[in-house]
């Protein structure tokens, strides 16, 4: 039957055979992979049973490989996986955030701080449908509430670029 057909198939359906599919094809690849080490473990020798995958995609990477070094990567056993190191951003990232973020804080809080106390605030075109929005905004606590939060913007974004410490790299 094709994946194709005119007739509409529920999506729980749909999904329960691609996962079906899925899981043929992943243990395909299962079967596949180890086809390809008992050919890999036949070719290079008795002692090459002991080897991991790894190691012996890495012999079929090399040139030339001789007996004794097939011997000599058998006794050595696996290797431990490499440590992984923490990803950090790097130093410039960093920087340039704080300062993005500094003038970015110190921008808005100006406007907030300002702005009510403008003609700008008080003759605004766009409250005039909406007079009883517009007398609230004129009362003097409102007008103070938002350039408080202008200040407190201001004082966020001093923070940050007075508290900044760089990260060792270590």
């Amino acid at each position: 039957m094709s994946d194709f057909s005119s007739t509409p198939v529920p999506e729980a359906e749909q999904i329960a055979r691609l996962q079906a599919k899925l899981a043929w094809a992943e243990r395909r690849i299962r079967a596949l992979e180890e086809i390809l080490r008992l050919q890999r473990i036949k070719k290079y020798g008795p002692g090459s049973e002991k080897l991991t995958s790894e190691q012996l995609e890495l012999l079929e990477l090399e040139p030339g490989v001789s007996h004794t070094e097939v011997q000599a990567e058998s006794r050595r056993g696996s290797l431990p996986p490499p440590a992984k190191q923490p990803k950090r951003p790097h130093r410039w990232l960093q920087r340039i955030w704080l300062v993005v973020f500094v003038l970015f804080c110190l921008e808005v809080g100006i406007i907030l701080t300002v702005l009510p106390w403008t003609r700008l605030w008080t003759d605004n075109s766009l409250l005039l449908r909406f007079p009883s929005v517009k007398e609230f905004l004129n009362y003097n606590f409102v007008r103070g509430l938002v350039s408080g939060l202008g200040l407190v913007d201001i004082w966020m974004g001093v923070a940050e670029a007075v508290t900044y410490r760089e990260t060792s790299r270590g």
